[in-house]
């Protein structure tokens, strides 16, 4: 391990289990409250949108996949990149605008307010009329 400096990252983040008896795995403390949301929301969304029955193997099942999701999203969670960023960039990379595809044909609609404006200063002329600051 590498030692810094930083005394914010020095202090151990992960729970090893209750006193006397470690557990096999290191869960950081910020995955076990996320974990518990993200279980809470597949929870929700398995009874209510899927109406999977209320059994034991149902429920195995659920934290199971609250489980899977939370190791994939605690991949790219940690102190230097906290969820809302996270969440934050992955929104942005969605709704970013796209090259057009081979083909594709683009349609450039200029303003009809930025058209006239543009025209009406064609059509008056500057002669005389100096807007340059050197100018005596």
């Amino acid at each position: 391990m590498i030692d810094n400096d930083d005394m914010l990252h020095r202090v151990d983040r992960h729970y090893l289990g209750p006193t006397g008896f470690t557990l096999p795995v290191r869960l950081r403390y910020g995955a076990v409250g996320l974990g518990a949301v993200i279980t809470a929301a597949v929870f929700v969304v398995a009874r209510a949108i899927v109406h999977v029955p209320l059994g034991f193997q149902s429920l195995v099942l659920i934290v199971g996949i609250g489980v899977v999701i939370t190791a994939r999203v605690t991949k790219y969670v940690n102190a230097d990149r906290p969820l809302r960023s996270v969440i934050t960039a992955a929104w942005n990379d969605l709704t970013a605008p796209r090259p057009p595809k081979p083909g594709q044909t683009v349609v450039l609609r200029i303003p009809t307010a930025l058209h006239t404006c543009q025209g009406v200063r064609a059509a008056t002329s500057n002669e005389g009329n100096s807007t340059d600051a050197f100018a005596a």
